[in-house]
């Protein structure tokens, strides 16, 4: 099969067999630019999504389609095509096609509360509050998002405002908040982050990685020791935090109390290194092996899923490297934004 035919028989399959529609389907081939600015930042983001590159002309091709049957949400996915290709050279076209079906599956089981996008429409911040939820992204990969978003920048990488649309503990629908949405709260923006910091907190509780038992136990419930907790690992210990939804759950680190309580399990200032937007490992001060774990969270996380490749040192008043940020002082958000 060529690669022209492989596009024609996704395009085929996907609208036969999981109802996409064809006007929904659009290709845009590598080297494709526009002079529209808004397909100039689309370009740009695809870009970052996928190759980690910023560039005004598309590194790749890419086919968009429009996901069937997922109510109000307008629910567009981009694919980089020809990577699906050589997986179906290589296992065959049902194997990578099945990336497709797993799609929709993901969009369409979700279990979409109505109420929650009305509550939105309306721009309902007392219906919305319990809703809101903060979540960690890299900085440079999203930033074409920033001037329109609501975030709290954290050197390498931000914490993003977003409603969560559904949760039934496998399908996660979240949708990132919008400043022009936001603004009709008539809410303070420190206040709005504060509080979304608290319910991120709430929905998915800070958890602890014991290796030992092969189980993650909530952090902010009960009183631990470092052995209680510590991974076991060659030539010293250390810990792993994330959330019990285990999901974007780096931002654990910051929800209030945590970096308190961790320095008092670590006895003292510890070093964090973000593995990936789910997983947070917890250094003594001075061990030397974060650094390595830093360089090996940038290189080997997928596209996406990087945060940050420097370890942060966590005091209880400042993140360094680089620029020095003040985070916590009494257990809020302090950040400002850029």
């Amino acid at each position: 099969m060529t690669y022209e035919e492989f596009i024609e028989q996704l395009k085929k399959r996907a609208h036969e067999e999981l109802g996409y529609p064809l006007e929904g389907m659009d290709f845009f081939p590598e080297g494709y630019s526009s002079s529209d600015q808004n397909m100039i930042e689309w370009i740009k983001d695809s870009n970052l999504k996928f190759a980690g590159n910023e560039s005004e002309a598309l590194l790749m091709d890419i086919i968009t389609m429009e996901i069937p049957n997922t109510g109000n949400i307008n629910n567009v996915q981009r694919i980089a095509v020809h990577k699906m290709y050589e997986n179906a050279q290589e296992n065959g076209f049902d194997a990578a096609f099945q990336k497709i079906h797993d799609l929709q599956k993901d969009a369409v089981n979700a279990n979409i509360d109505l109420d929650r996008l009305e509550a939105r429409g309306k721009s309902d911040y007392e219906k919305l509050e319990d809703q809101l939820t903060l979540r960690p992204l890299n900085y440079r990969l999203h930033m074409l998002d920033l001037k329109n978003c609501i975030y709290r920048r954290i050197n390498d990488f931000v914490l993003y405002l977003y409603q969560v649309i559904s949760d039934d503990g496998h399908n996660l629908l979240t949708s990132k908040i919008k400043r022009n949405e936001m603004e009709k709260w008539r809410i303070n923006e420190d206040e709005v982050m504060r509080s979304a910091l608290e319910n991120t907190a709430r929905l998915y509780p800070a958890a602890v990685f014991d290796q030992r038992t092969q189980k993650e136990e909530k952090f902010m419930e009960k009183e631990f020791t470092r052995a209680d907790i510590t991974m076991q690992a060659p030539h010293g210990k250390m810990i792993l935090l994330s959330s019990t939804r285990t999901t974007n759950s780096a931002a654990a680190l910051f929800y209030p109390g945590v970096i308190q309580k961790m320095i008092k399990i670590m006895g003292g200032p510890f070093q964090a290194v973000f593995m990936n937007t789910d997983d947070v490992l917890i250094f003594d001060k001075n061990d030397n092996r974060a650094s390595g774990f830093a360089r090996t969270a940038k290189e080997g996380s997928m596209m996406g899923e990087m945060l940050s490749g420097k370890p942060y040192l966590c005091d209880g008043k400042q993140i360094i490297p680089g620029i020095i940020v003040n985070l916590y002082s009494d257990g809020n958000l302090e950040i400002d934004n850029d």
